[in-house]
């Protein structure tokens, strides 16, 4: 049987939602009509938590906070909702043993969160997903190459077992050919890269460090994909895209760069629309608050068992379309509001956003993979993955001549280089931006 019919049929319900979903998104509406949704959608769900969820209704005694809003920007009043607050009350947020069910973080810059998760809401998420995959020309079922991990979250023994086993049947029903993430020697890549000749997706869709190894290796083998060619998109998930990124993967693929932005938590919350970096929130989702500096604050507009209320993500952001504060679109997604990188300069420390030197690196031919190790608040120490032996001392030099190009006063012994063939890999999965 074609694994498009058969997706179709068992996902006949979400097909129908996402009709619907993508005719609300196709119709030309200005702000004003939208902010107005999104204020009916929020006191829609600010009622339920006030009636039916025990830690907001105490959250609401606690900061004196309003029945409802009047306008999207009150919404900044509001105490931000953190992990850090999540992972207090957990027991009341789980009202003692009552939600079982949990969607939960890889805890890659702390400790692990959980977040209640209720009936059907899986649902709503795809359907979110793949209204941003339809702006690429993707739809539901289309042949798909995942480059992704979480193996060895299933665990041990039977129950492992099982679960690896739903996982499969999962893939086949949304004809997902999955391969992993977490092995990109050079043996995997020609598997991954075979993987894709066979399959001859619409869509390639992974985390953004292995599907950009995947095309390091094709463009240095010189390897042809072969024809036909349905690929219509290659989609990046989970990790910060850099244009150098991008630059390379169009060239190899030859199609656009898709950014899919979202968390477990949240599930996705903005994908790329007309062009890249064209980056659109899913409006009738979730609101998108952001404040001076870029941090990004959430607050979810559909059912759920426990909405999230003005809560720090922990990313930063580049707007392309705010007004006071609430982004309808972004140009980047810029990492973790902690991902600065320092090093010493004539005038001190001097801190960086981590995404500048990543993006100059994976400019220099070879080099796949980018960690930082800080040694002291003007010390870093760059390791370096590369397709190739490099020669650290050239390296170096092109990095400094290139950062001076915005920072003249930078001190070039501040930074040291070393070539890693094992980049550290968070629990997730994810390719780590930091290591110890």
């Amino acid at each position: 049987m074609d694994r498009s019919l058969l997706g179709r049929a068992v996902l006949h319900a979400r097909h129908q939602a996402l009709t619907r979903k993508i005719a609300l998104h196709d119709e030309d509406r200005d702000r004003a009509w939208i902010e107005r949704q999104q204020l009916r959608r929020f006191n829609d769900v600010w009622a339920h938590c006030l009636a039916a969820v025990p830690f907001y209704r105490s959250w609401h005694r606690e900061h004196g906070l309003p029945e409802r809003i009047d306008r999207l920007a009150e919404l900044r009043g509001f105490p931000q909702l953190t992990k850090e607050i999540l992972i207090a009350r957990q027991d009341e947020i789980f009202e003692h043993g009552r939600i079982r069910e949990a969607y939960t973080t890889g805890g890659s810059t702390g400790q692990p969160t959980r977040y209640p998760r209720g009936a059907g809401e899986v649902n709503r998420r795809w359907v979110d997903a793949y209204l941003g995959r339809h702006w690429a020309g993707v739809r539901p079922t289309d042949p798909t190459v995942l480059l992704w991990g979480h193996s060895h979250l299933f665990g041990a023994g039977l129950p492992g077992r099982l679960a690896h086993i739903r996982r499969r049947l999962a893939d086949l029903v949304v004809n997902v050919t999955r391969v992993n993430a977490y092995d990109l020697s050079e043996p995997s890549l020609r598997a991954h890269y075979m993987a894709v000749r066979r399959r001859d997706p619409v869509a390639i869709t992974g985390y953004t460090s292995a599907v950009f190894k995947l095309a390091r290796y094709i463009e240095r083998s010189q390897l042809d994909l072969g024809e036909p060619r349905r690929l219509r998109a290659v989609i990046l998930c989970a990790e910060t895209a850099s244009d150098a990124d991008i630059a390379l993967l169009e060239r190899v693929f030859k199609v656009p760069v898709v950014i899919e932005y979202g968390s477990a938590e949240t599930g996705v919350l903005a994908m790329s629309r007309r062009s890249t970096r064209d980056i659109r929130v899913i409006w009738d989702s979730s609101v998108c608050l952001t404040d001076d500096a870029g941090g990004l604050s959430v607050t979810t507009l559909t059912d759920r068992v426990f909405p999230l209320v003005h809560y720090a993500i922990g990313d930063r952001i580049e707007p392309s379309d705010v007004v006071d504060g609430n982004a309808l679109a972004f140009r980047a997604v810029l990492g973790r509001q902690q991902d600065i990188v320092r090093v010493g300069s004539a005038r001190g420390t001097l801190d960086l956003s981590a995404i500048l030197p990543v993006h100059i690196l994976k400019s220099y031919p070879g080099i796949v993979g980018v960690q930082f190790q800080q040694l002291r608040p003007d010390a870093l120490r760059i390791h370096v993955e590369a397709d190739r032996p490099l020669d650290l001392s050239d390296v170096g030099a092109y990095f400094v001549r290139e950062l001076r190009k915005d920072h003249p006063e930078l001190i070039a012994g501040s930074i040291s280089f070393a070539q890693t063939s094992d980049p550290a890999r968070t629990r997730a999965g994810k390719h780590a931006l930091f290591v110890p």
